[in-house]
């Protein structure tokens, strides 16, 4: 299985008693699902489910999902594709999925098996009887009907229907993945995001079929007492899909499959979900956070799909298929994420199984990709075939990545035209419609959101302002502006925030914890109010574990639970660890909710003369430096991120340019305010372009992008809510 037996049962210990369940209990069901994962007979059965057809509701990307979540599971977790039932679209009937779940999961899972289910659709409430509290949480399946006032019966799967069937399974190894939302917000769309929950008001019932189905279940012998769900939301709240470049997809299955593509046998599912809920906080805020539920938990958390892999290495995507001979082939990239794989045209990719074979990026549809075999030199009688896996190896990035601002459709038609206008000016910014994609969002600032920055004692402005905004809607800090300025004005004034978004794009399209190669690790510590370690990143192809959980039983707790929260005020540091045999030097930036970046150094006045220096071998270094008394934990309150950039090379350009753009800020502490952080990113760029020379040269391919290898550098990403 590529994971030893005890070091198995304390990490899933360390998981379960975060959880509050003893070790008294888990023993005995580790042992039990240790054997049961280690037999080669067991069995992995699949139900997914998608539907975006419906009446009145149409969505976009749950058909995605359930290729996404397919080819997870035949490609990383070995599912056998005959195992792995699908039902989209028509074919998502009520009685259609219920049948399902029975002759292909019920009726053939065996003690040990294990079980996969998977909805992704729209979600909504019926009511259970007269009583108003009597309701509950359904799944809408492509024969949704409408509620007449003689009839008010709907074709929905009720939730307590699906938790009986996940019960009635003779496997404990079983989980539920819900990637929809219940609760209609009155709107379909929020900024970028399609909701996916039905558009009309509860006041539907279950159909007698779904009653008397839902009894049966009830009344059945040997129902086990718990059922696991991953859900997209918490129960009040929408779970959204959103438009990337050449597909749609659900926010929570795109980051969940995208992170388990990278996770390691040594890792435990509750990693790999953390950074998948981390993911989809980065994106939609606090509106959508997703959850581990565990209905009547009385045993172990089924399923950990991280020990479901043995010992398959952590990728980016599989060979779909082999064609003209063995001279292209086609991939499948749900590893890779949405920046970088927009981004990825020329990209090379290796095959995991062999040394020797590379493959270069010619083209690409959403997540299916065409590549040319490069070369294969230990393939003489073995030629390249469907199903192995593929890890990236040299990143190609255009040198002339801008921002996409999507414009309001709250703005009237002058706005509009003066915005596009506005936008065009700026380089390498440019205006689209409300609902393509793009980074950040432009409008107007609601006259509530503005009543909250002013003092209660004043006046909400009745001018309108203009603001940035996510792509969840939720105003970007510092970007408001005063009431009655003109649109042009106001696109003049934030452009000084645009190209700090802007710098912070570039910087993230670094980030490369799935692919590097470089042994090197850093380790997030705070010094006050009390002084611990509290999480740790390191490229999971170096060897390390993924350790991506924080590191102490008392870990700082968010208000979605999963994501990594710091009091503002608290002291912290960065502690950066060389494992490798060569020397390395660093950079480390911070990014706020407002979008400004922030170069960290190590001793004050002469931090970047320090950075300037390698950590050698075996060594480590902290940021700020050993004994002084941290970083302050700032505002504005939301996401911060940390990245860290460690390179085999020395970073010239990057050093020089932080010294000609920067000024010192927050008292005398080595953070400083970066006045161009665009330059700065840039010039990050441009030095792990130049590191990456020897390795590009020795694939054999040239271009004028940016071309990165990846065993040359790592960019680590920290990501915390500062409260």
């Amino acid at each position: 299985m590529g994971l030893k037996r005890r070091e198995f049962l304390q990490q899933a210990g360390r998981v379960l008693a975060a959880i509050g369940i003893s070790e008294a209990l888990w023993l005995p069901l580790g042992d039990r699902y240790l054997q049961a994962l280690a037999q080669p007979t067991a069995r992995k059965l699949a139900l997914l489910v998608g539907v975006d057809k419906y009446p009145d509701s149409p969505l976009h990307g749950c058909v995605t999902d359930v290729e996404l979540q397919r080819e997870l599971l035949i490609y990383r977790f070995g599912f056998v594709p005959s195992d792995i039932l699908t039902l989209t679209e028509a074919k998502a009937t009520r009685e259609n999925i219920e049948t399902a779940f029975v002759t292909h999961l019920t009726q053939q899972a065996k003690p040990g098996d294990v079980v996969v289910f998977h909805f992704s659709g729209c979600g909504s409430r019926v009511s259970l009887g007269e009583s108003p509290g009597k309701m509950q949480n359904s799944l809408v399946p492509a024969d949704d009907v409408l509620p007449l006032l003689a009839n008010r019966a709907v074709n929905d799967i009720l939730e307590e229907t699906l938790l009986l069937l996940m019960r009635s399974l003779a496997t404990e190894n079983a989980i539920a993945i819900l990637d929809t939302s219940y609760t209609y917000p009155g709107f379909p769309k929020n900024g970028n995001f399609r909701i996916r929950s039905r558009p009309r008001p509860t006041v539907a019932q279950p159909s007698l079929g779904e009653l008397t189905f839902a009894e049966d279940l009830r009344s059945r012998p040997n129902l086990r007492p718990a059922a696991a769900v991953l859900a997209a939301g918490a129960n009040s709240q929408p779970a959204a899909e959103q438009e990337w470049n050449g597909f749609s997809a659900g926010l929570f299955t795109y980051a969940l499959t995208q992170t388990l593509w990278w996770a390691t046998p040594a890792s435990s599912f509750s990693v790999s979900f953390s950074r998948a809920a981390g993911n989809v906080e980065q994106i939609a805020g606090l509106s959508q956070q997703p959850q581990i539920l565990n209905h009547n938990l009385t045993a172990a958390p089924a399923v950990n799909f991280s020990n479901l892999m043995l010992n398959s290495p952590a990728s980016d995507g599989a060979v779909t298929a082999v064609e003209e001979g063995g001279k292209t082939v086609q991939l499948w990239l749900g590893g890779l994420s949405a920046g970088v794989l927009e981004c990825s045209g020329g990209s090379v990719f290796a095959v995991d199984s062999s040394e020797g074979a590379r493959l270069l990026l010619r083209g690409r549809t959403g997540l299916f990709a065409k590549a040319q075999v490069l070369d294969k030199p230990d393939r003489t009688n073995s030629p390249l075939t469907a199903g192995e896996l593929v890890r990236e190896e040299i990143r190609v990035l255009p040198r002339n990545i801008g921002l996409t601002v999507a414009l309001d459709s709250g703005l009237e038609r002058i706005e509009r035209v003066d915005a596009t206008s506005a936008f065009a000016t700026v380089p390498q910014v440019s205006a689209v419609g409300s609902e393509q994609l793009a980074d950040c969002r432009f409008g107007r600032v609601p006259e509530t959101t503005l009543a909250e920055t002013v003092s209660p004692h004043e006046p909400a402005l009745s001018q309108s302002r203009y603001g940035l905004f996510s792509l969840a809607q939720m105003l970007i800090p510092d970007t408001e502006g005063d009431g009655g300025e003109a649109v042009k004005v106001a696109v003049q004034r934030l452009t000084p925030q645009l190209k700090a978004l802007q710098a912070g794009k570039l910087l993230r399209l670094t980030v490369n914890e799935g692919s590097s190669r470089l042994k090197v690790r850093a380790e997030l510590a705070t010094l006050a109010p009390q002084a611990r370690a509290v999480a740790q990143r390191e490229p999971v192809r170096a060897g390390g574990d993924y350790r991506l959980e924080p590191l102490s039983g008392e870990s700082e707790k968010s208000a979605s639970g999963h994501i990594l929260s710091l009091a503002e005020g608290s002291r912290v540091c960065y502690r950066l660890y060389n494992d490798s045999d060569r020397p390395v030097y660093f950079a480390v930036f911070g990014s706020d909710s407002a979008g400004r970046l922030s170069v960290l150094g190590t001793e004050g006045k002469e931090s970047v003369g320090v950075m300037s220096r390698a950590i050698a071998p075996g060594e480590n270094v902290t940021v700020p430096a050993a004994g002084a008394i941290g970083w302050a934990v700032s505002g504005p309150i939301g996401l911060a991120e940390i990245m860290i950039i460690f390179s085999e090379s020395h970073l010239a350009q990057t050093l020089a340019a932080i010294e000609a753009e920067m000024q010192q800020t927050r008292d005398a502490l080595p953070i400083r305010a970066l006045l161009n952080p665009l330059n700065v990113a840039r010039a990050v760029l441009e030095d792990l372009h130049a590191a990456s020379i020897p390795g590009v040269q020795k694939v054999g391919i040239s271009t004028d992008d940016w071309a990165l290898d990846v065993n040359v550098w790592a960019t680590l990403s920290f990501v915390y809510r500062v409260v």
